[in-house]
């Protein structure tokens, strides 16, 4: 095959000669590449590249080579494929050597149209709910600023959240666990039985060792902080997208610990032995709510919030209501939810 390349290029239309010398040396680059990582797939891909593309269909000897090459690609025959791929950079490399003899093929390759734009990026979209205006603003802005992503809504009650959210049909919902008259964790809840499919990751001021966990068993994919640097967040955001959980480094530790150590039941946390519900109970009890309020906050009766109060107090050790109420306040407080 030692001079297929150069007699073929006589015989071929100029205008395909033009495209052969501009885009051959590209092409052949990508499938050298794809056969040292012994990527087949990427070898029959850049060798039909290499044969529409250039127009080496038009020069038949070449275009023989590289239909045994994408064969040989096909059926995962490395050894074969880089015999093929040998051959086709010899070809080419007389190709390139004979250009000298041929200057109005090289002005017409340096004239040729230049490949066609790559398809644009798929953009993620995102929907933020939190009920502070600045940190929807401030999202807003990070998310328009990268080439990827997409802001398409955001709200700022779980009430407005649900109502949006299916028409949107965001790839991520960006929430908090507090907002006004609501609750981030139980619009968690309320999207998994809706069955929204929208991946969830909780950005919250809430610390992560009494939270995370629970909005991962609620159906979050991830936990952030809000003193995490913009970058962090990026990167939460798309783990989250490409399948995958995302928590710090310190929380996947402190969980995998748990998991190995899983005799060991007792929490660091003694709040973290509370259900959600008696969670949302325990920190209204700390900002000063008293039973009828704390039942209208959470759509309940005042019933149910005495239950809640009484397992509370069996779950962390508490005497009496003066108890639960000094502990609930020292706890708000060290939190910084009051």
């Amino acid at each position: 095959m030692g001079n297929i390349g150069r007699h073929d290029l006589d015989g071929c239309d100029e205008d395909i000669a033009a495209l052969y010398l501009k885009t051959g040396a590209h092409h052949i680059k990508k499938i050298a590449d794809a056969l040292r990582s012994r990527s087949m797939a990427d070898i029959q891909r850049y060798a039909h590249k290499l044969a529409g593309s250039s127009g080496f269909l038009e020069v038949k000897g070449m275009a023989t080579l590289l239909s045994e090459l994408e064969k040989a690609a096909s059926k995962n025959g490395a050894g074969e494929a880089g015999r093929l791929v040998s051959l086709v950079e010899e070809e080419f490399s007389q190709i390139q050597r004979y250009r000298s003899s041929r200057p109005h093929l090289i002005k017409k390759s340096q004239e040729a149209s230049p490949p066609p734009p790559p398809p644009p990026i798929k953009r993620s979209k995102i929907f933020v709910v939190d009920d502070h205006p600045l940190i929807r603003e401030g999202l807003v802005r990070l998310i328009a600023l990268q080439p990827d992503l997409k802001f398409c809504g955001q709200a700022s009650t779980a009430h407005q959240a649900l109502k949006i959210i299916p028409t949107l049909k965001p790839d991520l919902v960006i929430l908090d666990i507090t907002l006004a008259g609501s609750n981030g964790m139980g619009l968690i809840k309320d999207m998994k039985l809706r069955s929204l499919k929208s991946f969830i990751l909780v950005l919250s001021m809430h610390d992560e060792a009494l939270y995370a966990e629970r909005a991962l068993k609620a159906g979050a994919k991830g936990y952030i902080m809000k003193h995490q640097a913009p970058k962090e967040l990026l990167k939460a955001i798309h783990r989250i997208l490409d399948g995958e959980i995302y928590l710090s480094e310190m929380m996947e530790a402190k969980m995998l610990h748990k998991i190995a150590d899983s005799s060991s039941q007792e929490s660091a946390f003694p709040e973290g032995s509370l259900s959600d519900r008696e969670l949302q109970t325990f920190q209204l009890i700390g900002q000063g709510r008293g039973t009828r309020e704390i039942a209208a906050e959470l759509n309940i009766s005042p019933k149910t919030v005495e239950s809640y109060r009484a397992h509370i107090k069996v779950k962390m050790s508490l005497k009496n209501a003066h108890e639960l109420t000094q502990h609930a306040v020292h706890w708000v407080e060290g939190n910084h939810l009051n």
